[in-house]
């Protein structure tokens, strides 16, 4: 494990009342928010750590401290997945040519 896995594993806190948003923790390790996300989805694949987030007013990550904080969190990840199929299959069926026809059809409208 690198040393900057090791430090953002110690700073995310085990159990769901103080979550630590992905900005907060950049902010901390003097990294970007897009490396902190990386990271974040290393210690969880390479390493099992079962790091979960939640939305909301107190949002942010965590270590879940039982299966009801990780039932939680799974079902936030659960949401997220759904969104992306949907936006997959609309990418995988999609006409290559529809934004020349959507440019088209407002072309004749005053916007």
């Amino acid at each position: 494990m690198t040393d900057i896995e090791i430090r953002l594993l110690r700073l995310i806190p085990v159990g769901s009342d103080r979550p630590i948003n992905t900005n907060e923790l950049a902010t901390i390790l003097g990294i970007d928010v897009r490396r902190t996300r990386e990271i974040i989805s290393r210690l969880i694949t390479r390493y099992g750590v079962p790091i979960v987030a939640k939305r909301g007013i107190n949002s942010g990550h965590y270590i879940p401290r039982n299966d009801m904080e990780r039932l939680e969190g799974i079902r936030e990840l659960q949401a997220q997945h759904q969104a992306e199929g949907k936006r997959l299959d609309v990418l995988i069926m999609a006409d290559l040519n529809r934004r020349d026809e959507l440019l088209e059809e407002y072309n004749h409208e005053d916007i």
